[in-house]
């Protein structure tokens, strides 16, 4: 977030110092408002870019072995070109070479699933997959394993097995 508001900043002044350099250049014929008016066009342009350029940028912070499972575009009335084009600014994430898997209950997969969302602290989570009945559960911090290997989860989400996350966790390796 800081680094945001520093290049906007940062942008805000270059643009005004484009637009000084410019108005000298052609004899000082440039309203008086130019400058101000250019840094805060400089300041908004980098704004969007910021915006816009979120979901690439985190993607390529990305280590080997995650795989996107969903992503969220952002669109809303006080910004009416994201209806045009609209940018994502959340997105979910499942650590593939994580895996892990037990001998006692080979149809039950552990990973993590990892959810980003633009301006907020990115919240990793363990969830174990059922692959035979296809299904999910958000694992707690406490004790979620029996002595014999299953697994003691609050409520299983029926996911299904064509679910992006449940699928790619389940396929053979």
């Amino acid at each position: 977030m800081y680094v945001d508001i520093i290049t906007i900043i940062a942008a805000g002044f270059a643009a005004a110092g484009i637009v000084m350099i410019l108005n000298r250049l052609i004899g000082g014929r440039l309203p008086r408002w130019a400058i101000p008016a250019g840094a805060g066009a400089g300041m908004i342009l980098m704004s969007l870019t910021n915006e816009y350029r979120w979901y690439p940028r985190t993607l390529e912070l990305l280590p080997a072995g995650f795989e996107v499972i969903s992503t969220a575009d952002h669109s809303a009335a006080y910004s009416p070109w994201t209806y045009v084009v609209p940018y994502v600014d959340r997105f979910v994430a499942v650590d593939l070479d994580g895996v892990q898997r037990n001998e006692g209950q080979p149809d039950l997969r552990l990973s993590r699933v990892i959810f980003f969302t633009r301006w907020e602290p990115v919240r990793v989570l363990p969830v174990v997959f059922d692959c035979a009945q296809g299904r999910s559960a958000l694992l707690d911090a406490e004790k979620v394993f029996n002595d014999d290997g299953t697994v003691r989860v609050a409520r299983w989400d029926q996911t299904g097995q064509n679910d992006p996350a449940t699928a790619l966790v389940c396929k053979e390796a």
